[in-house]
């Protein structure tokens, strides 16, 4: 098996277990699953349930979008599921700009989320309307961006940890996190496209 096939499936099952794993939220307690959620609850309660439900569907279907293999059997599945996509990330994103309003984190944390809430929903509306122009390579790879800031859920859980072992609370972890989590991401994928632009999608 070669690191490409690894990778490709590192990322296809990261995506699908953080989505699944956030989403036991709807059968477990708030406070006891994500008790750093329950600080919006009382304010936000709609808010904060619109991003932790559809933040993960978008993760879900990810990495189903970026199949060539889907794209070219079923490109009517792939053109609803992206759909789908866009409309969690349009949610998400938006509800996620709104829980900024009462975010307890420092400003350099908050401006992090804020471009990322604000990247998110504007590179995937770059990409949905460039598909709907029929320019496909512009498509995917305004998807590819969208789909790199998505990706940002797996990170930031991958780096708390560890953070939160030296000390940090976990709202001290978002000075790291809310830029951390997806430019250096952002970066390595546009390197990537300007090195092979003809390689735009996962097989």
């Amino acid at each position: 098996m070669t690191l490409t096939f690894l990778g490709r499936w590192a990322f296809r099952l990261s995506c699908v277990i953080v989505a699944l794993f956030t989403l036991r939220l709807l059968a477990l307690p708030a406070d006891m699953v994500m008790p750093v959620l329950t600080y919006y609850l009382p304010v936000l309660p709609v808010t904060i349930w619109l991003h932790v439900i559809f933040g993960p569907i978008a993760l879900f279907l990810a990495p189903f979008q970026l199949s060539n293999g889907l794209r070219a059997r079923r490109p009517a599945l792939h053109r609803v599921m992206g759909y789908g996509y866009a409309l969690s990330i349009l949610i998400a994103g938006g509800s996620s700009l709104v829980l900024l309003l009462e975010f307890a984190g420092s400003w350099f944390a908050l401006s992090g989320f804020a471009a990322l809430g604000t990247l998110w929903i504007a590179f995937t509306a770059l990409g949905i309307r460039a598909a709907m122009g029929r320019d496909f390579g512009r498509h995917r790879r305004w998807m590819l961006r969208s789909v790199a800031l998505t990706f940002g859920a797996v990170t930031l859980r991958i780096m708390m940890p560890p953070l939160m072992a030296a000390g940090m609370s976990a709202v001290e972890t978002y000075d790291v996190t809310a830029w951390g989590c997806w430019l250096p991401s952002l970066l390595l994928l546009e390197w990537w496209q300007n090195r092979r632009p003809a390689r735009v999608a996962l097989a």
